[in-house]
């Protein structure tokens, strides 16, 4: 039904509530719905009366008695709206029909089911000269505090308005109405009877009932007894004398009006009964947690951080009330406001009692916070418990990591974090070592995978926990590349990771050398996978032949003595002095620089007095016995194959011709530091090249020379086609190679 439609026909009226659409609880005579005011959102419970012609007396004196009854233990009425016949309301305080439906829920806790009793009966003795004739299931509410109240006025009547006929007959009707048997038309019995049947319902009847309660629960169910008589028996029972509830709970009931010191010895008070029996304070009623005692705790907790922080003997006293407090909102899932702020507050607390507890409680109430409130204001008081000086506070805090990792921002996890983690995997106790590998498995899939630095970090952390000198870190690093194995690509696997393995599997204790085989296979194993892969991927054409290396030092091949024959006809004599006029030199002069074009790759032959003779076997001869060949071989580059590099020596003519552009070289620019005076051409011809990479070779060591390679005419034409070669080239150096990671520093790369 839609309220709002109703009251807009309603000419010039706006109901000040909202009201909700489903009833909580119906019966012929109202409907009861949850509400808030508009105004202020106050939360409020709204009963709309069925209004008929054969309910109008009831509903016309339930609306008159809620306007003038005040008395403490009935729903606390807020306004009546009575207007129009089908428009009639009665507004109260938000109170909650009592979950029949949980009863035995509750009856788990039969010491707060006593205190419910004793409040009914509290409100009862207040309502000594009415009688009320409707006391059932329906007639309990529980308030936002947690008490227990009553609703229905229906039948109320002043004892000293009475007319006995009268209300025997409203009885009736009533009962009829909710078809209800009639248990007596008695106005003096009536209440009695009524509250005795309610109270065995309660307790589970029968054995559920205290022996103590039993005789009097009795005399009261047949109306022999008065309720304010029945209230004294009890109060005198031993069940009653000893449940700590019944006197907390009229502590509670005053700490309204209490001071702030006062509230805190019933706190204290509080905290003695839960400490001796913590079972007392589960299956209370939601209200009675969320509306009393959570509120209150907060609001003593609060006063002794903001007013006795500075005195030392305070802190003792916050503790068990703090246990108290997160046990409670844990239980009912509730944080409000205040209590999230209150976290925040004691999370800045320097005393480790305090923080060791928050860390117990950390998983169950992560959940109920704000990410940014947990990164702003939790993570960096809880990131110094693993640089605190307690191991014990260091091992809490860092068991608790998983917990909080996924709140905290990316630079907190992959720098802040990650450099107190380099700092516990050394830690002097063992058991921090080890958790320190076991919360890096955990969080590693949450470490940012950029540029490999996951690889690296996880790479270099579980190696230098094998180094580690106890078995418990050296199996927990085994545990983490076992569960880590998805995170590595094959190159990371081929290049890094086996050899982290390969070490476990030498060491000293058998466990660790077999779960290091296994683990050593199981990447292996991920290899061959791949390799397979690639392997179907290349075609079988572009598959490289096999070399037999052997045989390249076989001396006994036959091949040997072919090889020496043409070595020694390469080098025979085939031009005799005076054979050719026109390389030769002025006779009786020597040339200071002949030499220089000695070195020269396939150069033409050199004449002078003594005759012409082939320049490339002096330049054979002259290289295999140049003493300096030797030094060139060294076992620190022993690739560099390179001869000795003569003397610079200068052309006695200018060069000329026309300028040819020339490719550079891949490694031309390895000694562009030397002066450029240095590089002259006859240096550049006489260059060290290495033997493996000397370019431009036109013909072999045992090629047979002839006069017509072994000569070429010195003409303005042969000069101008020399090539100006390229910028000189020295020696590559060797360099040792930086390994990827540094067993040493891992998190230098955070």
């Amino acid at each position: 039904m839609s309220f709002i439609n109703l009251f807009r026909s309603i000419s010039n009226f706006q109901f000040p509530y909202t009201i909700e659409d489903k009833p909580i609880q119906e019966n012929p005579l109202w409907q009861v719905f949850y509400g808030s005011r508009k105004s202020d959102s106050l939360p409020v419970t709204v009963f709309k009366a069925n209004r008929s012609e054969k309910t109008e007396p009831l509903i016309t004196n339930a609306v008159h008695k809620a306007k003038i009854l005040r008395i403490p233990g009935l729903c606390r009425v807020l306004e009546t709206f009575e207007s129009d016949p089908q428009s009639t309301f009665i507004v109260t305080e938000r109170a909650t029909p009592f979950p029949w439906d949980q009863l035995n829920h509750y009856l788990r806790n039969k010491e707060a089911l006593e205190v419910g009793i004793l409040e009914i009966l509290n409100t009862l003795s207040h309502l000594s000269n009415f009688v009320l004739g409707t006391l059932s299931e329906q007639s309990i509410f529980i308030d936002s505090k947690g008490q227990w109240i009553l609703f229905g006025f229906e039948l109320c009547v002043d004892r000293k308005q009475l007319d006995p006929g009268l209300f025997g007959s409203h009885m009736r009707l009533y009962n009829s109405l909710n078809e209800k048997p009639v248990l007596s038309d008695d106005p003096a019995r009536v209440d009695a009877i009524q509250l005795g049947k309610l109270i065995s319902k309660l307790l589970g009847g029968g054995a559920g009932i205290p022996k103590d309660w039993s005789a009097a629960l009795q005399s009261l169910s047949q109306g022999r007894t008065s309720i304010q008589h029945f209230n004294k028996k009890l109060q005198s029972t031993s069940t009653w004398i000893n449940n700590p509830l019944i006197s907390l709970h009229q502590q509670l009931e005053e700490i309204h009006i209490k001071d702030s010191q006062g509230k805190f010895i019933v706190m204290s008070n509080l905290q003695i009964a839960y400490f001796e029996n913590r079972a007392l304070f589960h299956y209370l009623v939601p209200q009675f947690v969320k509306g009393m005692l959570i509120p209150e705790l907060t609001e003593v907790i609060n006063w002794l951080i903001s007013t006795q922080s500075g005195n030392p003997s305070v802190l003792p006293k916050i503790i068990p009330l703090l246990a108290i407090f997160l046990d409670l909102t844990i239980e009912q899932e509730y944080f409000p406001e205040a209590s999230k702020q209150l976290l925040y507050s004691i999370f800045a607390l320097k005393d480790r009692q305090v923080r060791f507890l928050l860390l117990i409680y950390l998983p169950k109430i992560i959940t109920h916070l704000e990410k940014r409130e947990i990164s702003d204001k939790i993570y960096p008081r809880f990131s110094m418990g693993l640089a605190d000086t307690d191991s014990t506070l260091r091992l809490q805090t860092l068991k608790s990591i998983p917990v909080i990792v996924s709140y905290i921002s990316e630079r907190q996890l992959n720098n802040e974090l990650l450099r107190y983690l380099a700092k516990t995997q050394v830690d002097v106790d063992v058991d921090i070592r080890a958790w320190t590998i076991i919360v890096i498995t955990k969080i590693s899939t949450m470490l940012s995978s950029s540029s490999g630095n996951r690889a690296n970090i996880l790479a270099t952390a579980f190696t230098k926990s094998l180094k580690d000198p106890d078995v418990k870190a050296r199996l927990a690093s085994l545990y983490g590349l076992n569960k880590t194995i998805d995170l590595f690509d094959v190159r990371t696997i081929a290049n890094k990771i086996l050899t982290v393995i390969a070490p476990g599997l030498l060491d000293k204790d058998p466990l660790v050398r077999s779960k290091a085989k296994a683990l050593f296979q199981k990447y292996l194993n991920k290899l061959e996978d791949e390799a397979k892969l690639l392997q179907d991927s290349i075609s079988e054409e572009s598959q490289t032949e096999d070399i037999n290396f052997d045989s390249y030092c076989d001396m006994d091949s036959s091949n040997v003595d072919e090889l020496a024959k043409q070595f020694l006809a390469s080098i025979l004599i085939t031009t005799g002095p005076g054979f050719s006029d026109t390389n030769t030199a002025t006779h009786g002069v020597m040339d200071d620089d002949v030499w220089a074009n000695f070195g020269e790759k396939n150069s033409s032959t050199v004449s002078d007095d003594f005759g012409s003779f082939p320049a490339k076997v002096s330049q054979a001869q002259d290289s295999f016995h140049d003493d300096d060949v030797e030094a060139d071989f060294n076992d620190s580059s022993w690739g560099d194959f390179s001869f000795d590099e003569p003397q610079e020596i200068k052309s006695p003519k200018p060069m000329s011709g026309k300028p040819v552009k020339v490719q550079r070289s891949w490694n031309s620019n390895l000694n562009d530091d030397e002066p450029a005076s240095s590089r002259s051409l006859t240096q550049s011809q006489n260059k060290k090249a290495s033997i493996l990479n000397r370019p431009r070779v036109s013909s072999s060591i045992l090629t047979p020379r002839s006069s017509n390679s072994n000569s070429r005419s010195n003409t303005p034409s042969s000069t101008s086609r020399t090539v100006k070669p390229a910028a000189r080239s020295s020696k590559l150096q060797n360099k040792p190679v930086d390994d990827d990671f540094d067993d040493d520093a891992w998190d230098s790369a955070w």
